[in-house]
């Protein structure tokens, strides 16, 4: 557990916090999208390419299901991208850890955005979130898959078109 984490945590813990949920954003862009860009585009197409290991089969089309239903609330122009969206890390938590002290859900990845029609990479960003949770909040946090897939969509909206993709 890192330093943030291990601090994020106690965090939680001492403000009573561990019936809830707590976001930690490690987002930021490598090649940001330029503003009339953001303004003008959607997401078309994606695709979607795993390193993370223990992912369930279904994995992939709850991630298209969730992120496109977060894009499709922040990326709303007419000029089509495609999202290149790659995996590197997706750790769930225990759920009986996370009933007895906490846990957190992990997600680290990239996203690039392609101009469908030249093929020019026009944006491209690191995804990182951290959702930490206990207790009352395992059943949350036992659906890491759905979970961080939002977290993914969220962090892209607010990173490349700087909204929350529908985030409550």
């Amino acid at each position: 557990m890192t330093a943030a984490l291990r601090l994020a945590a106690m965090t939680l813990a001492v403000s009573g916090g561990l019936a809830g949920c707590m976001s930690l954003s490690r987002s930021e862009p490598v090649a940001a999208l330029s503003p009339e860009v953001a303004r003008g585009a959607y997401v078309d197409q994606m695709s979607v390419l795993s390193a993370a290991k223990g992912l369930s089969p279904e994995f992939e089309a709850v991630f298209r299901a969730r992120v496109g239903e977060k894009l499709r609330g922040c990326a709303t122009g007419t000029r089509p991208l495609r999202l290149e969206a790659r995996i590197d890390r997706l750790d769930k938590a225990d759920p009986v850890a996370t009933a007895v002290i906490g846990g957190a859900n992990v997600l680290r990845g990239s996203a690039r955005l392609v101009d469908v029609q030249t093929g020019e990479v026009v944006g491209d960003y690191r995804i990182g979130s951290t959702v930490i949770g206990g207790r009352l909040a395992v059943f949350r946090m036992a659906e890491a898959e759905e979970q961080m897939s939002d977290r993914f969509g969220e962090e892209l909206c607010k990173q490349a078109f700087g909204e929350s993709g529908g985030k409550d």
